[in-house]
């Protein structure tokens, strides 16, 4: 009896594993649709893909939340640092922090291209004016949102989880890592294949590099979690330029 009742346990800890693996990416079309009926327009909704974000990092946050309290642990205590290897953590992170600026923009520029022989397409689909209080809300919701969600999601709840799971161990790194590049291929879902590609890879680089840094050392989760805010500060900050 108690066999088959940790079996069901261990089954139904994998199945959720896997479920919040493809949650964002299904979650990005969910809120992006919600906009679009509520602006009546699926490319105006494209516009507002800061705010899809934010949503789901919200809903993220929340089933992390969740899912740790049913697990015996802490959401929170993800974010702390380690202080037996803080100064080792810092020395590492900052030898890393010197590659994620041209994997994150070298990439994106070389992809556009490739595959619409101009640098600027993709920011051109992308960027449009959405109204002036909301980006200022979204200004700081999105990194703050972000910082909470994204990595904590896929390289502290699923990779531990799947790194039990899965025989063939590196597959623990290889899948949150491809989740977490092709995710972006749904904010904005733009219905052009190219457009689709395009936002599935260009973050692939950047993504190996944490998953492969969080996979081998836990510890550093905390500083790309960081970094990963203040990077997309950023990108908020773009919209400050297109607002009405």
């Amino acid at each position: 009896m108690a066999t088959s009742t940790i079996r069901r346990a261990t089954k139904s800890s994998n199945t959720i594993a896997f479920l919040i693996l493809v949650s964002r990416l299904v979650l990005f079309v969910v809120f992006q649709a919600l906009i679009a009926l509520m602006v009546n327009s699926w490319e105006t909704s494209e516009k507002y893909w800061l705010l899809t974000a934010t949503l789901t990092n919200i809903v993220s946050i929340a089933l992390l939340f969740i899912l740790f309290k049913r697990d015996g642990d802490s959401y929170f205590k993800i974010f702390s640092f380690d202080r037996e290897r803080i100064k080792k953590d810092i020395v590492i992170f900052l030898g890393l922090a010197l590659v994620p600026v041209p994997i994150v923009f070298v990439p994106g520029y070389f992809l556009s291209i490739m595959i619409w022989g101009d640098p600027n397409v993709p920011t051109g689909m992308m960027f449009g004016p959405i109204e002036k209080w909301l980006v200022y809300i979204l200004l700081i919701a999105f990194p703050v949102t972000i910082a909470f969600a994204e990595l904590a999601t896929y390289f502290v709840y699923i990779m531990p989880k799947l790194k039990k799971q899965l025989k063939v161990k590196w597959l623990a790194a290889l899948l949150p890592i491809v989740f977490l590049s092709i995710q972006h291929c749904t904010l904005p879902f733009i219905p052009d294949l190219n457009f689709i590609m395009y936002r599935a890879l260009v973050f692939l680089p950047f993504a190996i590099l944490i998953g492969v840094s969080i996979y081998y050392r836990p510890s550093l989760f905390i500083y790309f979690a960081i970094l990963h805010g203040l990077m997309d500060f950023g990108t908020a900050f773009m919209f400050l330029s297109e607002i009405k």
